[in-house]
């Protein structure tokens, strides 16, 4: 309400968008960490296994997580557009209009772009791990399983 009622030029809902977008990264990093760590696990289990063999197992974890991560995602989301939902109906606004408003709109949007780019980082960065994982020595794979912190 301050920022909405000072003299700045500052928009509200772009603020907000902002918000959920920096939001959006943070579950991003925790999702290719994860895959990259579920690769490097692997890999220490079985230093036989090779691309194939780690992509596919990592994969397999990787698509709980997606599920998982894009639900928490799309609850942020509604958790920060829930004023707007809220204000709505106060107003009397159908469910009809309010979803076809712009305000709605956008985090409908938003929400859909930021579980795209979760959905493609997750093979992407299982792949470019299972890559690289094979080629850790193995005093590398020691250190990776001591730095790591979940």
């Amino acid at each position: 309400m301050y920022l909405g009622a000072s003299q700045t030029s500052l928009s509200l809902q772009g603020l907000l968008v902002a918000g959920m977008v920096i939001g959006a990264l943070g579950v991003l990093v925790d999702l290719t960490v994860s895959q990259a760590s579920t690769v490097i696990a692997l890999r220490r289990v079985n230093p036989s296994l090779r691309f194939g063999g780690l992509f596919r197992g990592a994969l397999e974890v990787g698509h709980d997580h997606i599920a998982a991560t894009v639900a928490t995602l799309v609850f942020a989301y509604a958790g920060a557009a829930l004023p707007v939902l809220l204000i709505f109906n106060v107003g009397g606004t159908s469910f009809a209009d309010a979803v076809n408003g712009e305000a709605v709109a956008d985090q409908v949007i938003a929400a859909l772009v930021g579980s795209i780019g979760l959905i493609a980082s997750m093979p992407v960065t299982t792949a470019l791990a299972a890559l690289l994982a094979p080629r850790m020595s193995d005093k590398q794979l020691g250190r990776a399983e001591h730095a790591h912190a979940h």
